[in-house]
């Protein structure tokens, strides 16, 4: 599953109930339409999807996917967002490849459940402002669901890294393609090794034949090359999503890798 070709993608809103106490399901199993989000804000429930199962509580989005059957079991009452969604693009399957999980449980709950707040204000309301409102606040959700499931993505690329017989420079790697896309120093990753940034470089040279910088630059470019064949995102924004400070410094850096500059790969490559 590659979790950046989900990111593009525009839920529209078709739908939104909000049930403050909901006390039992009037239907055990269900099927729709549109994609439809059980967004739990309190209280418990049991669901199956095809072949994934599970519990689901607060901070917890079950996504059913259209056409498939959506089984449920109350175990507490719930506070809970029943939302319908399409897709601006027409294409109201299935997103391919498919997410990881129709579980989400987003790490920032904060920001999730001030979505939540607003929804709850906004239930009853039809007009077009409010309308419009609600929509971009299935906006932000669907983006806190697609970060939620590229960390999951992450996590099996963790599997694939390089591998030495030094297990602290393995844990170097990990912690290297955790905060990658993100601004950080490389004397912050040796201080918590225990070792100089002098030390670190050295010893991570001798396990993995490459410098820190020069592998955190690998996953960097990898990561852009993704996002230039698998979404229209433009150079600025794949620079942001990758580290970078902006289109003209990602440009470089990637020529120098790749042999040719991101629009020629993107030109070249595409199919």
């Amino acid at each position: 599953m590659d979790a950046q070709a989900l990111w593009n993608r525009q839920p529209q809103l078709a739908f939104h109930f909000y049930f403050e106490r909901k006390e039992q399901f009037e239907m055990k199993e269900d099927t729709y339409p549109v994609w439809v989000i059980f967004a739990v804000e309190s209280g418990k429930f049991r669901f199956r999807i095809d072949s994934e199962s599970g519990e689901a509580s607060a901070g917890d989005l079950i996504y059913c996917p259209p056409g498939r059957t959506f089984h449920r079991e109350m175990v507490s009452p719930l506070g809970l967002h029943y939302i319908g969604f399409e897709f601006a693009d027409g294409q109201q399957s299935e997103p391919k490849p498919l997410p990881p999980s129709v579980k989400s449980h987003p790490t920032d709950g904060k920001r999730l459940f001030s979505d939540f707040a607003y929804l709850r204000k906004l239930h009853h309301a039809v007009d077009p402002r409010s309308v419009q409102r609600k929509q971009m606040i299935l906006g932000d959700i669907w983006q806190l669901t697609c970060e939620d499931w590229e960390d999951e993505h992450l996590k099996v690329k963790l599997e694939h890294l390089p591998d030495s017989e030094d297990e602290l420079m393995n844990r170097a790697t990990e912690w290297l393609s955790r905060h990658a896309y993100t601004p950080f120093g490389m004397s912050e990753l040796s201080s918590l090794l225990g070792l100089s940034p002098v030390q670190f470089t050295r010893r991570f040279r001798k396990s993995f034949q490459m410098t820190p910088s020069e592998f955190v630059r690998s996953v960097r470019i990898r990561k852009a090359a993704e996002l230039l064949l698998e979404t229209d995102m433009t150079l600025d924004q794949i620079a942001s999503r990758c580290g970078y400070e902006n289109a003209f410094y990602l440009s470089l850096v990637f020529a120098k890798s790749m042999g040719r500059r991101p629009s020629k790969y993107r030109e070249m490559n595409r199919v």
